[in-house]
């Protein structure tokens, strides 16, 4: 497991965890989720991971909104998309992801179809989902609560397809798999940053394209190291796909060699990043420099939960990862931004062309 680049503190309320923890268990059990995890659903830890990235939740109510969305998401994954775990039909993926996402429209119901109630209330994940838009309601604004459906559609779009590669027996080449893993899941998350801490980021800020560009930044490098974490139970599902996972099919590259691949992306991402913050944070609102501190928080709790939870620990067939002498993260900028030239694979430097590849 290589350490990765990530020079911001940890700050949490360990008290406000644990009951967050105990709160997010009884929720989800109360809603019939992961039927099949429940011995382990205490060590996820899913209402730690909510105190880790949100240190300024205004209160108990913001963090469990938090919590409640983390795990929504988390079940659709394994109730949706995961064979193996929560017994999956994975043709039907797809289906059920967008079905699921009425579920997300919390407003006046109208007497048009009334069996769609009925199917909300009877599918763990619509149900979830749904108890997650109702809280939103009542802590967002109108702009807030439609920016988290959008990303959760956008959320869902990416699954989807992922599903759909599985399915096809596609490998993807790297920058393929880049293009949408930056959609599949953080987005879905960073969109209540602003929720949680009680004051909304204007629409101007939410869609400028430099806080945009540090938004989708950040999404990705969250997701890359859930792709290291996880790397050692996707590299053995068939049809799974990490980035580890993916340079090694594309280079026929040892795993190792790949996470350490992946580890360097994650740090050139990274010195992007901080090279770009301070040009969006010269004349930012009030909110917006809110809103950038939360980036930094995510991605260093992100970082954090992984290294913790049982979801990729201490678990049958997910050994806890081995780190370097530095632990999991290292704070000091090593890796240069690198513009790869004409003809060279973005993702590790070497020639990409179609003789080259091995999937």
């Amino acid at each position: 497991m290589p350490s990765v680049l990530c020079p911001f503190p940890v700050t949490y309320d360990e008290t406000a965890a644990r009951r967050a923890d105990e709160d997010i268990v009884a929720w989800a059990l109360s809603l019939d989720l992961f039927p099949g995890q429940r011995s382990e659903l205490n060590g996820y830890r899913f209402g730690t991971f909510a105190a880790l990235t949100h240190p300024d939740a205004v209160d108990h109510d913001h963090l469990m909104l938090v919590a409640r969305n983390m795990t929504a998401l988390f079940a659709a994954d394994d109730h949706y998309c995961d064979e193996g775990i929560e017994g999956v039909r994975l043709a039907m993926s797809a289906s059920r992801l967008a079905g699921s996402l009425t579920a997300m429209e919390s407003g006046a119901r109208l007497p048009d179809c009334p069996s769609v109630e009925g199917f909300v209330g009877s599918d763990p994940v619509a149900h979830a989902l749904r108890e997650t838009a109702e809280h939103i309601t009542r802590l967002g604004t109108p702009a807030q609560i439609g920016r988290l459906r959008h990303e959760t559609t956008a959320t869902f779009l990416a699954m989807a397809a992922e599903n759909s590669w599985r399915i096809a027996g596609h490998v993807p080449d790297p920058a393929e798999y880049l293009a949408h893993r930056k959609y599949n899941g953080a987005m879905a998350c960073l969109v209540l940053i602003d929720v949680a801490g009680g004051y909304e980021l204007p629409a101007r800020d939410w869609e400028e394209p430099g806080v945009r560009s540090l938004s989708l930044a950040a999404s990705l490098m969250i997701m890359l190291v859930n792709d290291l974490y996880s790397v050692a139970k996707e590299s053995a599902d068939i049809g799974s796909h990490s980035l580890p996972t993916v340079l090694s099919a594309r280079h026929g590259w040892p795993l190792e060699q790949s996470m350490r691949a992946t580890g360097e992306l994650h740090d050139r991402l990274m010195c992007a990043y901080l090279r770009l913050e301070p040009d969006v944070a010269r004349h930012a609102s009030p909110e917006l420099t809110r809103y950038l501190a939360g980036l930094r928080h995510w991605m260093r709790g992100n970082l954090e939960w992984h290294t913790l939870t049982g979801r990729h620990n201490h678990r049958a067939g997910r050994p806890t990862p081995k780190t370097g002498p530095h632990g999991p993260t290292h704070d000091h900028p090593k890796a240069e931004v690198r513009h790869s030239a004409a003809g060279l694979c973005p993702h590790c430097g070497d020639r990409h062309t179609p003789t080259t590849a091995v999937a």
